[in-house]
């Protein structure tokens, strides 16, 4: 059985919010003087060696986390689009997680609540956050469109009861 267009677009939008997710990432962990300051910021007793050391595993587990998170949302995606029905239902439970979290974080910015806690805000991330924002929106509502619930009612079904097979091939 073939997905609808609506099924096709919402997997290709979990890959996409999944890649913008990994590039905020990836603009964090390059920022090592960034980094370098957190670390003496926990423990200011650190040698320079020490701290450097601490900022390379950093960086080390981000990008093996951020990688691992793209490979989970793609595979959990495919599945969706295979019809699924506890991969919708999974990514629509992180994508509202996400959505609120998200327009949460964006309405204190707006707010200045940010700024008023003395943290730093990179327009770049804010605009990669507004637009997995909406990535993710669009990726919801696209796996819940009636063509799509169709698509998973009758995929419930073919996995339910799979075709019979005879007992005793002759």
């Amino acid at each position: 059985m073939t997905p609808p267009r609506a099924v096709d677009v919402a997997r290709w939008l979990w890959v996409a919010g999944a890649l913008l997710s990994a590039v905020r990432s990836f603009l964090v962990l390059a920022d090592r003087q960034g980094l370098r300051d957190q670390v003496r910021q926990v423990d200011p007793s650190l040698t320079m060696q020490q701290i450097e050391a601490a900022v390379n595993g950093e960086i080390i587990l981000g990008v093996l986390f951020s990688a691992a998170v793209v490979a989970l949302y793609v595979l959990v995606a495919n599945k969706m689009r295979a019809g699924r029905a506890w991969a919708r239902v999974l990514l629509t439970f992180f994508g509202v997680i996400f959505v609120v979290l998200g327009g949460l974080g964006l309405i204190g910015l707006a707010d200045g609540l940010a700024t008023a806690q003395g943290l730093s805000v990179d327009p770049v991330e804010v605009a990669l956050s507004a637009v997995g924002l909406v990535v993710d929106v669009a990726a919801l509502v696209a796996m819940w469109l009636r063509p799509s619930n169709d698509y998973f009612r009758a995929s419930s079904v073919r996995f339910a009861m799979p075709p019979r097979q005879e007992q005793f091939p002759r």
